[in-house]
């Protein structure tokens, strides 16, 4: 397992937030991920309040003693009406304007927000009064009280797992002011160099300044006649989100002075509330050339295989290529070994086997996690020389930063290897024996925002919803042998919640961290709805689950199907049942199947020899009637990663060369070219498979899947450490294939305990029955129709040619003939032979026996004709095929 980088967030920002959330405008949060519900009673009740105070009259700042957790942090960020159900303030005086500080939860004066305030130490949040009251020179009390409710479980924790103890605090004290909150003002402006302004507010700026590329004129320095505008906002972390830098696209007169104007449709927020006029400011004159783009430093992983490159901008281009990058910082740009190549010189760097770094590389070589760094990954099996000394440097004009300034260093920078390489491992031992072992008293936590079920007993409205989070206990099957463990929630869903792969520890599939309803109806309760889903809302939990028997995620996924457990002979099989018997009066007027009566049974198995498992599903019509309806298999991917995490250079890899947009989704034309006659939505799948080039949620279908040659298979590949996760199927049975995501901004700008915003990271993929959503099946009288879905891991592949249960590989010809094979096989620990053979006549390019191994795949490479294809064949001892990939197909 190689060593991974810093995958989510800008380097060295792991605790730097800019805490505020992405409204219109607004400043956005960097978040690290949240730490779940669990038990606090180990935890040392080390937090505490240290001091209250107030800078004017709307605010009060609460000071922690420790740097308070990311559940807490990201809480108060993403929902500011959060925390103020459980502060009281008393104090006030009798028919003053603090009259409603009278120990009610500042929850009761309309308008009351608490915020985190992006300090360097994450210990303060502040309660912004609403207009309900108004703080004067008074002598206060500030404490907590939960209620009923412990105040570590309400996320008051500290970032080393402190909490606030018990229900309630005992009283601080603090005085007011009668000193009004201000509207925004700039305390100053300056010129950093030619190209970047640094402004400074007076106050916190609660929203309104943009940040990232910016594209608007609301920002302007002006000097006499002429005008610009920046063309990147930055954040300052650390500075009470007070501090911002803008760059600009060509440099400014160094004679010139300059004004700075921020106008009124910015709206910038501070404790007073938002501006009704324009801010401006003096811009103090400028200190000298702006420098371009280059390499700050290079780093060797500790692992031998892995260079982080850091760069001194952001850059914007590398090459021909677009770095991408989201609002919170992350990219996850893939780019290939040629386009490395084309970028940076390495000199002195050499990998064990004695080959020159540039030629070490992998095909998809390289990611950037975010716009300011590229961390380069050598191909299996290649490793640094350790304590090696060597050097990289910039071509010529090879990145272009966010100014549009080119670089021109091409001087090197020293790098230097490890003396001695480590890997983190997952304690998985390849020698150890097989075994199957099942838990069927397990449970697990959803932690998700409360809500209350409407009174026709289905439905749930946006009213219902509290603004608090709770964990929902939920039995589960546990289920491991040597390479997995699968974790089965057949009580919310009859679903597959999660499949680990031991040999690195991460999971093939996404799992919310924190859930929250949405997708609600808008129509009066007990009327037809007009939700997207048929119980008119919904919530993301994730894992893989059968959906049934209507479209978009059915009628039973998040209700307890009936199960019953098999095992014997190293062999573990659970199977849940549902019969189709609901008609939901109030659904909406999409729906229209009824209850069907269509018996589902799904059959996951687990054998205690593979790292596979399998989904039996079979659907019976017991009526004498044809039935219409809809069945797909829902499965939210993120491989190669914790469960609760997706990384952004996921992409997807699939047979499928057309898809067919949504009408509703017309921004894919942008991205794709046309695979048809205009207005047809037929597309071709290239860009798309990437998922840094999905710039807004959408749906696609992929095309002509059942009448592949190679076509019963599809996925998703992580590119920073090319896990990957397979489904195999019969796609004759299964022809529909549905694409979902929610784009690469909502996936990784989305705070997860925003109320209402389901947007994660991660790739969801639908196997169907039918080829698109609402647009049926039909199962004759006594008709049964079944299939299996096998669920595999995937190794060292950056691609997929073909995949069946045992294994999956990749077969490249490029424009010369040169032929390049992968090959993972799921037959770990066997002996195996993999031969790549020239397609047209049959002669042997390349060949290797084998024993397959959990981390790697076999590579084979040979040359053929220009404009013909290659073949790749895996057989087992006895000569038997066990899995074919042809190139071209």
């Amino acid at each position: 397992m190689s060593t991974q980088f810093n995958r989510t967030r800008p380097r060295g920002a792991a605790l730097a937030l800019a805490l505020a959330l992405a409204t219109a405008g607004g400043t956005v949060v960097s978040m690290p991920q949240p730490v779940l519900a669990q038990s606090q009673q180990s935890a040392q009740p080390s937090l505490r309040v240290s001091k209250v105070s107030s800078a004017d009259d709307k605010s009060i700042d609460i000071t922690f003693n420790e740097a308070l957790g990311s559940d807490i942090l990201q809480f108060t960020a993403a929902n500011q009406a959060y925390a103020a159900q459980y502060i009281k303030v008393s104090g006030g005086v009798a028919g003053g304007a603090d009259a409603a500080l009278d120990g009610r939860p500042l929850s009761q004066v309309a308008g009351t927000t608490v915020r985190p305030v992006d300090t360097p130490d994450h210990r303060t949040l502040r309660v912004v009064l609403g207009a309900g009251a108004t703080l004067d020179g008074h002598t206060y009390e500030l404490w907590f009280d939960g209620g009923s409710d412990k105040l570590g479980d309400l996320f008051f924790r500290s970032a080393d797992g402190g909490v606030l103890p018990g229900s309630s605090t005992k009283q601080s004290t603090f005085r007011g002011t009668p000193q009004d909150a201000a509207l925004a003002t700039v305390s100053s402006a300056k010129q950093v160099d030619s190209r970047t302004v640094d402004v400074t507010f007076a106050g916190t700026i609660w929203s309104g300044m943009p940040v990232g590329a910016y594209t608007g004129s609301d920002i302007t320095l002006k000097s006499g006649d002429s005008s610009v505008h920046p063309v990147y906002v930055e954040s300052l972390t650390g500075t009470n989100q007070r501090d911002y830098r803008l760059y600009f696209g060509a440099d400014l007169n160094s004679d010139a002075s300059y004004e700075l104007t921020l106008g009124t449709g910015l709206k910038l927020t501070t404790n007073a509330g938002a501006a009704t006029s324009e801010v401006g400011a003096t811009v103090a004159g400028g200190r000298g050339a702006y420098a371009a783009p280059e390499i700050a430093g290079a780093e060797v992983g500790a692992s031998g295989d892995r260079i982080e490159v850091r760069f001194s901008r952001r850059i914007a281009k590398a090459g021909d290529l677009a770095v991408k990058e989201t609002l919170t910082g992350v990219s996850g740009t893939n780019v290939t070994a040629d386009q490395v190549r084309g970028l940076l010189r390495f000199t002195g760097l050499t990998t064990t086997s004695g080959q020159d770094v540039s030629q070490a590389l992998r095909d998809d070589a390289a990611y950037f996690p975010d716009a300011s760094t590229l961390v380069i990954k050598l191909d299996s099996g290649q490793t640094l020389k350790a304590g090696a000394r060597g050097k990289v440097a910039l071509t010529q004009g090879s990145v272009t930063d966010v100014t549009g300034a080119t670089s021109t260093n091409t001087s090197s920078v020293s790098v230097r290897a490890p003396r001695h390489f480590t890997s983190p491992g997952a304690g998985f031992n390849p020698n150890g024996p097989d075994y199957l072992k099942v838990n069927t008293h397990a449970t697990t936590v959803f932690d998700h925002y409360d809500y209350q079920v409407s009174d026709d007993g289905v439905s749930v409205r946006s009213d219902g919803v509290a603004n608090k989070v709770v964990g929902q206990t939920i039995k589960t099957i546990e289920v491991e042998n040597k390479y997995i463990k699968a974790t089965f929630a057949p009580g919310y869903g009859g679903r597959l919640l999660s499949m680990i792969y031991k040999p690195t520890g991460n999971d093939l599939f996404y799992t919310n961290p924190v859930g929250t309803p949405y997708g609600f109806s808008s129509k009066a309760p007990g009327t037809p709805g007009n939700s997207p889903f048929y119980q008119n809302w919904l919530m993301v939990y994730g894992g893989v689950f059968p959906t049934l028997t209507e479209a978009e995620h059915g009628k039973y996924w998040n209700v307890p199907w009936d199960y019953k457990i098999d095992q014997r002979n190293g062999k573990f099989s659970i199977t849940v049942t549902k019969t189709d018997d609901v008609d939901y009066p109030y659904k909406p007027s999409k729906y229209v199947h009824g209850a069907t009566g269509i018996k589902t049974a799904v059959t996951y198995s687990v054998d205690a020899h593979k790292p596979t498992l399998d989904m039996a599903v079979s659907l019976n019509n017991p009526s004498d009637q044809d039935k219409q309806f809809e069945y797909w298999t829902c499965t939210t991917l993120a491989p190669g990663a914790p469960t609760t995490s997706g990384s952004p250079t996921m992409s997807v890899v699939s047979p499928v060369k057309t898809v067919y947009r949504d009408p509703g989704y017309a921004w894919m034309e942008g991205v794709e070219q046309p695979a048809g006659p205009a207005g047809s939505g037929l597309l071709k799948l290239d860009k798309l498979k990437q998922m840094s080039n999905w710039t807004r949620d959408g749906i696609a279908y992929g095309q002509d899947l059942a009448t592949m040659q190679q076509g019963n298979w599809w996925g998703v590949v992580n590119h920073e450490n090319n896990e990957g996760v397979v489904r195999v199927g019969d796609n004759t049975k299964t022809p529909g294939m549905k694409f979902w995501e929610w784009g690469q901004n909502k996936s990784f700008d989305t705070n997860v305990y925003t109320k209402g915003n389901s947007a994660r990271p991660y790739i969801e993929l639908w196997a169907g029955a039918s080829m698109k959503f609402f647009s049926p099946a039909t199962l004759k009288a006594g008709q049964t129709l079944s299939w299996t879905e096998t669920y595999l891991p995937t190794m060292d592949l950056g691609d997929v040619t073909n995949a069946n249960t045992n294994g999956a590989a990749e077969v490249k010809v490029d424009a010369s003939g040169n032929v390049t094979s992968r090959l993972f096989s799921t037959a770990i620990g066997q002996k195996l032979r993999a031969t790549l053979v020239d397609a047209t006549t049959g002669k042997t390019l390349d060949q290797s026996s084998f024993t397959g191994t959990a981390n790697t795949a076999v590579k084979l490479k040979g040359k053929v004709t220009p404009g013909t294809q290659a073949r790749l064949v895996l057989t087992d001892t006895h000569g038997t095929t066990l899995l074919t990939a042809e190139s071209g197909t």
